[in-house]
């Protein structure tokens, strides 16, 4: 089921070993360019392409990252995506297997661009983006100014404008993902994601994991009390609060999906439509809605195919907890050696 034979896709996979991890990201950032660019080709030629069978369309995802991946790198399966393309329809009948990990993968491929070549990334794709304020823990946060292959990412319940609310800020490699996943949409007719948040504030005290503590001016000397004991009749210095840990929204390296609008107006209301069970797969055996419904089974078909592309490191349903009850939570962990769906 992808778009390269499964000869080309083993040379491909063999030559990314070859090349060593040094050349996985920018090669693997040409190669998405180029397989973006013969999807759209495709579908200008052929119309039928962007609503062909929810099969097909289940697969686009998966498909354009081969050549990011190395061919072999997204699944143990052969194709990537193979088995949600297989079992797409029925929802929950078909083998379904997470993406092995690999530093060729998508989501490490994104989360391993410096602020510098993420940037790069932006402009060479025309990302409609403009820098943001408000969010000191997000490596490189921008705000989208527009729609990503002609779908719009709204904020849902925000109190504020897009062009001040927190909630709408993304770290740059966010934004690369999001241009993806918005391609991929747009083949099944969507034009606007509803989310409840991409940026959230930290904890108070919270740093980000990829800088360093601050250490004292030059010429300053730490506190005395500062790694002493304390002497009789003294009470002990007080230690230093840990600082509190970020989660992925602080960083602004997550989504949480409320909704996905057609240009019909139909909507895919996660609360509403996903009709799943704490604790069941999201996908393969055992994934079927409670009530079969078109909207419960096209949920499942863009979750499954967004978790075998390996665009996202963590992928989280209202299976996962009633924490995520109304909304499918999506986002990339920088460093991370694995995938999660729930």
């Amino acid at each position: 089921m992808s778009a390269l034979p499964s000869r080309s896709r083993r040379v491909l996979a063999l030559g990314a070993v070859f090349l060593g991890g040094a050349l996985l990201t920018p090669l693997g950032i040409a190669s998405l360019r180029r397989a973006r660019a013969e999807r759209v080709d495709a579908q200008a030629g052929d119309p039928a392409a962007a609503t062909s069978s929810s099969a097909g369309a289940a697969t686009a995802l998966s498909d354009a990252g081969a050549g990011l991946e190395g061919g072999e790198a997204s699944s143990p399966a052969d194709g990537g995506g193979a088995g949600v393309a297989e079992g797409g329809g029925d929802a929950g009948g078909a083998r379904f297997e997470l993406p092995a990990w690999s530093a060729a993968s998508r989501a490490a491929t994104y989360g391993g661009l410096s602020a510098d070549a993420c940037d790069r990334e932006m402009r060479a794709r025309g990302i409609p983006h403009a820098p943001a304020r408000g969010a000191p823990l997000v490596d490189r946060p921008i705000r989208l100014t527009g729609a990503l292959h002609g779908v719009t990412f709204r904020g849902d319940g925000v109190a504020k404008p897009r062009s001040a609310s927190p909630f709408d800020i993304a770290d740059c490699r966010l934004a690369l993902a999001l241009d993806e996943l918005a391609a991929f949409l747009a083949t099944r007719g969507i034009v606007e994601v509803v989310h409840f948040s991409m940026h959230r504030p930290g904890p108070a005290g919270a740093v980000a994991p990829t800088k360093a503590a601050a250490k004292p001016p030059a010429g300053k000397k730490a506190p005395k009390a500062a790694g002493k004991a304390a002497k009789p009749g003294e009470r002990a210095a007080k230690k230093p609060a840990a600082p509190g840990r970020p989660n992925q929204h602080a960083l602004g390296l997550a989504i949480d999906v409320a909704a996905f609008v057609k240009a019909d107006g139909t909507r895919l209301d996660v609360k509403a439509d996903w009709l799943g069970a704490i604790g069941a797969p999201p996908c393969g055996p055992g994934s079927e809605p409670k009530a079969p419904s078109p909207h419960a089974l096209e949920l499942r078909e863009i979750v499954c195919s967004i978790s075998t592309s390996g665009l996202f490191n963590v992928v989280l349903t209202p299976n996962a907890n009633d924490a995520h009850a109304d909304h499918f939570h999506f986002d990339i962990k920088r460093g991370a050696r694995y995938f999660l769906l729930e």
